[in-house]
Order: C-alpha cells, then structure tokens, then sequence
C-alpha cells in the first residue's frame, strides 16, 4: 500500500476532507450531532483561517489534520481548556497554530482497538494502547508494528509547511495516547493545563518548534531525516545549515 501526504490544495479535495470529519466525528464516534450537518460535511468557523492536510492509501483519501492560525474567533482550545498554565502573552500569535481534526477513516482502520487515530496497537497498555509492559510476551507481528505511519505523514506535511510559512509554536488538546504515540519518537510537547473533556478526555499541550527539532535530532535520527525528506533546503532550520 503507498502513502502520501499533502497540503489541500483544492476544492474537491476540502469537500472530501469534510467528509472525513463527518464520517468520523458526527457519524462514529457522536461528538457533533449529524442533523447538524445535513450535507454531510463537518465545517466549523475555523476552517476558513486553517490549512488543512489529507493522507491517501493508493489514491483514496483516508485522513486528515489542520492548522489553525490566529483570527478574530481565537482557537478552539481556549473556548474548552479554561485553565493555562503558561504566560500566552509571550507567545507569537501571527506564528502560533493550533492542531486540529486529526482524524482517519474507519474502513482504514483495520483493528476493533483503534481508535480515531489509529494507533492502540502500536501502544502498551499504560499509555492507552493493547501491548503487554513486557516486550518478550508481543507477538511478532506486533513488534513489527512499530511506527504509526498515517500519523507520523501528517505531522511530517505539517511539520514542512510550518518551516515554509515560518510558524514557529503548535497549541494541540490531544488524548495522552496520542502524546505517548509522538514522544515515542521524541516529538514531545509541553503540557499546559489540566485535563478537560473536550470530545472526550484531552489534555493541553504546547509544541515549541526549536525545541521539538533539537530533540527530534538528537534522540531520533530516523524521523528527523523523514521529517526533512521533501522539505526545500531554503526552509531547513539553522541547526541543520550549521551542520552541513
């Protein structure tokens, strides 16, 4: 099966993108009410200030992401996560984005376990996932399953199009599962706030993007070379024009 990855770049692929929403948000797991979106397509007031990301499986959508910048309507994550525990006043607003709508299609998802994301079977049970603590009772199979490909595309296409705008700070309420999926490759975010039920439990998290590379470079060379594979050299980040 080929992956690919891209910013949206058209109108029918908005359209398909939306629908994903809509199947997985409103019609699997009712957290928006479908009577609300007779068409079929989950839209909020956001999207029109967002770029958006589409994942495709030989040529078929199967999921999707956004960044929201900064507009009159603020971000979603202040209308849920009422309690931050940094000073916001010093963040960038005109480079500060916040991820969205991470999502993938139920006929992609080929196991009773995954969730929207799709990553419990690359997870042990402590961090939200199906994996025994002890490696030596996985399966094979399940040792072979050990990067969370549609995800980790997603943030890579994000990743690039942050260095090519020049966003410099990520927002992000995420459920802990999917935190532990990304600092299992060292792309860890900071924690902001408490928990809130915000379509289910999630916590606040900030993404520092110099910090991010740093340890994403040092701890995860794998990933910091696909996380740069296809990003233009104009856009590397100084500290790999310090090392070539």
């Amino acid at each position: 099966m080929e992956f690919r990855f891209k910013k949206v770049d058209s109108e029918e692929l908005l359209q398909e993108i939306y629908r994903v929403r809509y199947e997985v948000f409103c019609q699997e797991c009712g957290f928006l009410s479908p009577a609300d979106y007779p068409d079929g397509l989950e839209i909020d007031k956001f999207d029109k200030h967002s770029l958006h990301f589409a994942a495709f499986a030989d040529d078929n959508v199967i999921g999707t992401v956004r960044m929201i910048r900064n507009s009159a309507y603020g971000y979603p994550l202040h209308e849920h996560c009422k309690v931050i525990s940094i000073n916001e006043a010093e963040l960038p607003q005109d480079s500060l984005v916040e991820i969205s709508r991470l999502a993938l299609r139920k006929s992609f998802r080929r196991r009773k376990e995954d969730s929207i994301y799709g990553i419990e079977s690359y997870l042990k049970q402590s961090e939200g996932g199906i994996l025994p603590e002890n490696p030596d009772e996985r399966n094979e199979l399940e040792r072979r399953r050990q990067k969370p490909v549609v995800i980790l595309g997603l943030y890579r296409a994000m990743y690039q199009e942050t260095r090519r705008v020049g966003f410099t700070h990520w927002y992000a309420a995420m459920e802990k599962k999917l935190w532990y999926s990304l600092k299992a490759f060292h792309f860890t975010f900071q924690e902001i706030g408490p928990p809130v039920d915000y379509y289910g439990p999630v916590t606040p998290y900030l993404g520092v993007m110099e910090q991010l590379e740093k340890e994403v470079d040092d701890n995860s060379p794998e990933l910091w070379s696909y996380l740069l594979d296809g990003l233009e050299e104009e856009h590397w980040p100084e500290l790999v024009k310090a090392q070539k």
